[in-house]
């Protein structure tokens, strides 16, 4: 199990396959090994590597430092401490607003984005204040009162229950982690800033991943991602919450398209 030391964590990682460096973040409460169907898609041309996030996980749970901006500065210094920057970042949910911010203030370390399910926006006050409530009751040492509203608001019906033993294991990994390291972690998406205005300072290459039936997040987020990024593209994926969780084989051929399709230019020059 490997682990780097960047930025005063210790992060664990998942490393697969070789060609141009793809770094895929995961969502809040998941972690790198849901990411596995598309390692598999882009291990053979890609250099793949999944991190799990400060606090979450298998990574280090530290008394501060979960701000989105200094989370970017986490994964930086992964890239650095590997030797792959620049590289193609995949973010979905928290993991695509801390890729856009790695690629506002590093952008000589971000060949080119894949946002999933994804904002650039602050939190919704409504959905705010419900998942600080939440954040609570795990703080008070009641993580078992939310564990059962958890399935509904990260992964679409059908594949709760057609998945219902990956679904459990996955709650059970949730329940042994460090819930202090969940509680910072969700107050750091509610509290993220409106970076909405600076999405033209990113002039990479952009693929928009957004699940019609993401609850958490609105399709008009997605649009609006779309519509800051020049050149920017959105694809919708049908019956997703969590698009790589609950269509991953429909997710991966996108997004193995869209990497074929940007470092093919990198790769003849």
């Amino acid at each position: 199990m490997p682990t780097i030391a960047t930025n005063g964590v210790r992060l664990h990682y998942v490393r697969d396959g070789s060609g141009d460096p793809v770094l895929l973040l995961h969502g809040y409460i998941f972690g790198a090994d849901w990411w596995r169907p598309q390692i598999d898609a882009l291990r053979d041309r890609f250099d793949v590597i999944a991190v799990d996030l400060r606090g979450q996980m298998a990574s280090e749970t530290t008394g501060d430092g979960y701000d989105l901006w200094n989370q970017a500065e986490d994964v930086f210094g992964v890239l650095e401490q590997l030797g792959i920057a620049p590289a193609h970042c995949v973010g979905l949910s928290m993991g695509g607003m801390i890729a856009m911010r790695l690629a506002l203030r590093h952008p000589e370390a971000v060949s080119s984005l894949v946002l999933m399910d994804t904002s650039a926006g602050p939190e919704d006050p409504e959905k705010a204040e419900r998942y600080e409530g939440m954040a609570q009751v795990v703080e008070a040492g009641q993580l078992e009162a939310v564990i059962p509203a958890l399935p509904p608001i990260f992964l679409a019906d059908d594949f709760i229950v057609e998945h219902r033993d990956e679904v459990d294991a996955w709650l059970r990994r949730v329940e042994a982690a460090d819930h202090i390291g969940l509680v910072h972690s969700i107050r750091a998406i509610n509290s993220r800033d409106d970076i909405t205005g600076r999405l033209g300072e990113i002039h990479v290459p952009t693929l928009v991943i957004h699940g019609e039936q993401d609850v958490a997040i609105a399709m008009e987020r997605a649009e609006q991602l779309a519509a800051g990024i020049a050149g920017a593209r959105l694809r919708t994926v049908s019956g997703a919450h969590q698009s790589n969780v609950d269509r991953p084989d429909e997710t991966s051929r996108m997004i193995r398209e869209f990497l074929l399709e940007v470092a093919a230019p990198a790769a003849k020059a």
